[in-house]
């Protein structure tokens, strides 16, 4: 492959220029609004700490060392692929390892780069089409989605780069997707494919704005155009309409999370090509909403991959999806170089040193799928069955970008890891910086400001919105913290080369009381940190009742992480007793990571937590089946052994009675030969021990579980809730459900899957 690198001066202010190092191929297109805060160019600055260990974890560990090329690229080499969603993966892989090899500069991340680039574009068809579907099946599914994160990846590597071999394979995508979708004779509306009330197809607008304005084509703008023009049409998802008016995002489109932030990053793109405030506005009130009534104490949002009602956040199952958490930070990091406020920075840290690390295996090589506040980390380390695989990478991309950056006064402190960084000023002057910290384990952070030449600017610092006490020196000699209108602490001065700047942010722990979902409930946070009980740190156990929110009260303690929890030299782990037990905790980043369980939230004694009675009690099932889970944790499991039964069932056994409300039986994994049970004798039937050891009594059925039969699911879902309302209430000291197991295409075998069993309190 041949190399072209072209080192000239950006046209717009996206992107700081570094002294040295990666320069950004720049647009031709300038950006009608103009960042307040510049993106960084990853390679301007080093994180050493906590998120810089995660990072080059997961650039080498996961991008270079753990994915296959030939992997990313089998659905494209023989069509069709593994799955509807395969061709996304390898778009995700090019974005993330650009940014990873721009970030290490690791020469061998960069020739797995180049050759996996070459490959990909050789899969490209005479018409542009870069996809995995067989032509009678093209534009049905996921094809724009996939084109989507092609486009992504081919022109973040060509921006960063240089080499514009890859530009006419974005270019060829780009017309033929200009040729397939608008209002013309023939073509097809890019709404009306792709499902999730066309907000899947749609959010093709982030690239194709990237490609406009790379390539300066009017066709190219008309196609955004038309996507934004399209979401207000009668069948579209009323993106911008609703979220003006006030709607919460559960009630744009069809409530889907990861689909609907990926649109809100294309809007806030074209945004910058177009300066329309509605489209800001609207971003705005989306990010409100969330913040206020649809975000996770861990920094993500949805539940079964949508946004859910008001407060409607429950714990443990399908919540936390990776790829939400990612567009999440995305549309965060938008706002913050839009609006250049503090509070988007603040959400940032939320994502960064909590849910984002917290859904990485902490050597890099894994990602989780859905990352809950309970239960097990569902680490997976290859791509079959999840896109969030090929998300997480791309997260912990992009954190080098906002971390340390700088705006029209001056240089930002937005993360206070541990950090060196050359940053280049709004005059073309350059400022090197050296952050000397152990945050989050210790309080103190010395930054020293080394400017070439003395030299007048600002130096912001963000005080986190969990610290209420913090302090600063100047240069040994006390300074105010009064924040601006943007929420950052501005220290202007003359600066002298070696000046010194030291923050205080006494770290102390926090007892937050919950609501709603978590009424009856309390987490403990430390610092940015938010902590979760861990079974392996707590001789197995993971459920403390806390006497209630009095701190003191809870003898907390702080010591340094051993063996695997010590993701990071500094790494803590925290400790709390409780009834004269002792319990540990982790931070969220690292709970869960030898494969125990885990919660965040824990209940407070005489409180009636809306939470499952059963979470305390032994499971158990007929067959043990061979796929490891909980269903006390909503990860499922089956009874496959190969053989042949003729019931099956699924319990859970208390020490003392609970009084009983509501049961809720969650469908488990579906296969083609079993996983249902079969309802043609009859529905799985509900059972209950009222003392004891005593004899089972039914008290119910699943009534409301389809009329499967030993080789037809009947459509059931994976995941589906069938629930059972006792009236009156039951009193028991065990429960299960049975019925007879379904065999498939198999029949010499049968077996079942549950993902869950709960009770609720009347």
């Amino acid at each position: 492959m041949k190399f072209t690198f072209l080192l000239l001066t950006a046209l717009t202010v996206n992107l700081s220029l570094a002294p040295a190092g990666v320069t950004p191929l720049p647009d031709k297109v300038a950006a009608v609004v103009p960042d307040k805060q510049a993106s960084q160019i990853p390679d301007a600055e080093k994180l050493t700490g906590m998120l810089g260990e995660r990072v080059q974890n997961s650039a080498i560990n996961r991008l270079l060392q753990t994915v296959d090329p030939d992997r990313l690229l089998e659905g494209y080499r023989k069509r069709p692929g593994r799955q509807e969603w395969d061709g996304e993966h390898i778009g995700k892989w090019i974005h993330a390892a650009t940014l990873a090899w721009v970030y290490t500069g690791n020469a061998e991340l960069r020739a797995k780069l180049d050759k996996t680039v070459t490959e990909l574009i050789k899969c490209q068809l005479e018409d542009g089409y870069l996809g995995t579907y067989e032509p009678e099946k093209r534009w049905t599914s996921w094809d724009v989605w996939s084109h989507k994160y092609n486009l992504i990846g081919l022109l973040t590597y060509i921006r960063y780069t240089g080499n514009l071999e890859a530009l006419p394979a974005c270019q060829k995508m780009g017309d033929l997707l200009c040729k397939t979708f608008g209002e013309g004779p023939g073509q097809k509306r890019v709404i009306q494919v792709g499902g999730h009330a066309g907000m899947a197809s749609s959010s093709v607008l982030e690239p194709m704005v990237w490609l406009y304005r790379l390539t300066g084509e009017p066709r190219y703008r008309t196609f955004c155009e038309q996507i934004l023009s399209s979401w207000e049409r009668p069948e579209g998802p009323h993106i911008v309409s609703r979220l003006v008016e006030g709607q919460g995002v559960h009630k744009v489109g069809n409530g889907k999370a990861y689909e609907m932030l990926s649109c809100l990053n294309g809007m806030l793109e074209w945004y910058r090509v177009t300066g329309d405030d509605q489209l800001l506005q609207a971003a705005l009130n989306a990010w409100k909403d969330i913040v206020a009534k649809r975000l996770y104490i861990t920094g993500t949002c949805s539940s079964h991959e949508h946004f859910q009602g008001d407060y409607d956040l429950i714990n443990y199952g399908n919540v936390g999806e990776t790829c939400v958490t990612v567009t999440w930070l995305q549309f965060n990091a938008h706002l913050l170089r839009l609006t250049g406020e503090a509070r988007f920075a603040d959400q940032l840290e939320r994502i960064a040193y909590n849910q984002l690390p917290g859904a990485q295996r902490p050597n890099g090589k894994g990602w989780g799928y859905y990352v809950q506040m309970k239960g097990l980390k569902p680490y997976n380390e290859n791509l079959t069955g999840s896109c969030c695989l090929s998300s997480g990478p791309r997260g912990m991309a992009l954190l080098p970008t906002f971390a340390l950056t700088t705006d029209a006064d001056g240089v930002v402190i937005n993360f206070y890891d541990p950090a060196t960084a050359t940053l280049t000023l709004a005059d073309r002057s350059v400022v090197a910086l050296d952050v000397q910290s152990q945050y989050p384990a210790a309080e103190s952070i010395t930054i020293t400001v080394k400017p070439a030449k003395p030299q007048t600017f600002a130096l912001k610092l963000r005080i986190p919105s969990w610290c209420d006490n913090a302090s600063l020196q100047v240069s040994g000699q006390s300074a105010p913290l009064t924040p601006g209108k943007d929420g950052y602490v501005a220290i202007n001065r003359l600066w002298q080369p070696g000046d010194k700047v030291t923050l205080t942010l006494p770290l102390k722990a926090r007892l937050i009381a919950g609501d709603h979902t978590n009424e009856g409930k309390a987490a403990l946070a430390y610092g940015p940190l938010i902590l979760a009980v861990d079974a392996a740190l707590s001789d197995g156990q993971n459920n403390p009742a806390l006497p209630g929110l009095d701190l003191a009260a809870l003898k907390f303690t702080v010591e340094p992480a051993k063996e695997t929890y010590l993701a990071w030299p500094e790494a803590q782990v925290f400790r709390i007793t409780v009834d004269g037990k002792n319990y540990g905790l982790a931070p969220f980043a690292t709970a869960g990571c030898t494969g125990s369980r885990f919660r965040v939230w824990m209940r407070l004694a005489g409180a009636i937590a809306n939470d499952n009675l059963l979470e305390n009690g032994i499971e158990s099932r007929s067959r043990q089946g061979n796929l490891e889970g909980s269903i006390l944790d909503d990860l499922p499991v089956v009874t496959f052994d190969g053989k042949m039964a003729t019931e099956d069932w699924y319990a859970v056994t208390l020490d003392k009675p609970i009084t009983i409300g509501k049961l809720v039986f969650s469908q488990g994994k579906l296969f083609h030969n079993g996983g249902w049970f079969d309802a043609s004798a009859g529905k799985p039937q509900v059972q209950i021990q009222e003392t004891k050891n005593s004899e089972w009594k039914t008290v119910g059925e699943l009534a409301k579980y389809p009329s499967t039969t030993a080789t037809d699911n009947a459509k059931i879902r994976a995941g589906q809730d069938f629930i059972v309302t006792f009236s009156p209430p039951l009193t028991a000291t065990a429960v299960r459900v049975l019925g007879k197991p379904a065999s498939g295409d198999a029949p010499h075998q049968a077996f079942s899957s549950c993902a869950g069993l709960r009770a609720t309190a009347p």
